[in-house]
């Protein structure tokens, strides 16, 4: 009998757009470890997507990945700049998914702000109302409504991430974590007791370990392969990331003053975050995730260690990355929103 030769599976395609940002550096090399063959998408400086033309869309979708995921997106910036990163970007994006033959499996990170303001000690689940407040909340809210409707109406494929407060290596000085990190070094490399001054930090907060929500973002990808989606999949394509576990910020700069040995004044006096200070209370119920596959692995103590201790994301291969093309005037965050809502 002639001999059969076995062939190796082929390893999944994925394209990852916002390779370079805080999340999705862990999500490249989550990526790389379970050897997903990724790719990395432009940078904002070699090419603004949420500008970019349908030829440049066209030469980044060829050939089609398996899986896209999309941790490209701002959650700082004016009103403008915000939707261009989190809304235009999304609505681009569909737009040349369309003109595909085949569909790959879309990860979009979502937002916990997409919730807004929810009752305090309850677990917000994927059913609940959103109620976002300010410019960052709402446009997310808004692609995720855009993608949610591609996916009822089957001109796309995936399910939408809402991620809650990531804590980890390589966080911005604009978050909450990220600042008392720094605050905290500089304060111990001065070496004195200095005062640190903060806004209110009684508000709660539902924190998870940036390599967690890089887990789920590969976790989610491969939910492409799933011969039979759970039920509530295929009724609201969206999953809850986060620890399950409401804490308030206060302990949060409290553990961190007692990793750096800091032993001087913590003042709330400041002004509050005009992103979050209106929220008081964040708790994912994180059933649905869980009864999927999913549960975090790192604990509270470990996502501060690792913040603390990694002033820069995790070390990995580079990535490939796609050459860009010329761009062409996006539509306004005005138009975009109001085509992305009923």
């Amino acid at each position: 009998m002639p001999t059969q030769i076995q062939q190796t599976p082929r390893r999944p395609r994925v394209l990852l757009l916002g390779a370079g940002g805080f999340i999705g550096q862990h999500i490249a090399a989550a990526a790389l470890r379970v050897g997903l063959d990724v790719l990395a998408g432009p940078s904002s400086i070699q090419l603004d997507l949420s500008r970019a033309d349908p030829a440049a869309w066209q030469r980044l979708l060829d050939p089609v990945p398996d899986i896209i995921i999309n941790a490209a997106g701002r959650t700082n910036g004016t009103p403008n700049q915000l939707f261009e990163a989190n809304l235009v970007l999304v609505t681009r994006l569909l737009s040349a998914l369309e003109l595909q033959a085949s569909q790959p499996w879309l990860v979009q990170l979502g937002s916990a702000a997409e919730y807004g303001l929810t009752p305090p000690q309850v677990p917000v689940s994927e059913a609940a109302p959103c109620r976002p407040v300010g410019a960052y909340g709402i446009s997310k809210w808004a692609a995720t409504q855009l993608l949610t409707d591609s996916f009822a109406a089957g001109t796309a494929r995936g399910v939408v991430l809402r991620i809650f407060n990531p804590l980890g290596a390589g966080q911005s000085a604009a978050t909450l974590p990220g600042r008392a990190t720094r605050l905290l070094h500089g304060a111990a490399q001065a070496a004195c007791s200095s005062t640190l001054e903060f806004g209110a930090l009684g508000t709660w907060r539902d924190y998870l370990d940036v390599r967690d929500v890089a887990r789920a973002a590969v976790f989610a990808a491969g939910l492409h392969t799933d011969p039979k989606p759970h039920p509530a999949l295929l009724e609201r394509p969206l999953l809850n990331v986060a620890s399950g576990q409401a804490r308030r910020s206060r302990e949060l700069v409290q553990h961190l003053a007692q990793i750096a040995g800091f032993t001087g004044q913590i003042t709330e006096q400041a002004d509050h975050s005009p992103r979050s200070g209106a929220l008081n209370w964040q708790q994912a119920d994180i059933r649905l995730i869980q009864a999927l596959g999913w549960s975090p692995l790192y604990s509270f103590g470990d996502a501060l260690e690792g913040l603390w201790n990694g002033l820069s994301p995790p070390a990995c291969p580079p990535l490939p990355s796609k050459p860009h093309l010329p761009v062409r005037d996006a539509p306004t965050p005005s138009q975009a929103f109001r085509e992305a809502t009923p």
